[in-house]
């Protein structure tokens, strides 16, 4: 089972950009990869500032690996990776287990007016919901990432 989509700070995302375009490791030039098409297409779709749009996971199966996208979530905190797998293996997939996770809603986004007791008005908007979670495995969280 591999992640389908990785959710990370921005912070975070400058850090992985900037460890791909400095090279680790080994080998010396950075690990980075440019898609032209292959009618020789003009360089107008390249970006100055540009950031790592998505992870290559060369153990996904089916052995060929996996691209994964790379996403900005606001509410990821910083030093913080999440990854999601949205595909379940065969055997969870079932009536059982219908998603990864949902949201399960009781009622919906609703407004209420309360009685005006002073000169301001009072105003307050709800929702009642829970978040089913039915594969808890199929999260991943990496913590605690130092910056830079």
């Amino acid at each position: 089972m591999s992640p389908t989509i990785l959710y990370v700070n921005s912070q975070e995302l400058k850090n992985i950009t900037n460890a791909c375009l400095k090279g680790t490791g080994a080998s010396p030039a950075p690990l980075l990869r440019y898609d032209l098409p292959a009618d020789g297409g003009s360089y107008q779709n390249f970006v100055a500032g540009g950031v790592i749009a998505q992870y290559y996971n060369p153990f996904a199966p089916p052995d060929t690996g996996q691209r994964i996208p790379v996403k900005i979530h606001p509410k990821v905190p910083p030093g913080t990776i999440i990854g999601w797998a949205q595909n379940l293996p065969v055997q969870y997939q079932s009536n059982n287990v219908p998603n990864v996770a949902e949201v399960k809603v009781r009622q919906d986004y609703y407004q209420i007016n309360w009685p005006i007791v002073t000169r301001q008005r009072q105003v307050g908007v709800y929702a009642e919901e829970v978040l089913a979670v039915y594969a808890p495995f199929a999260f991943g969280v990496i913590q605690n990432i130092g910056n830079g």
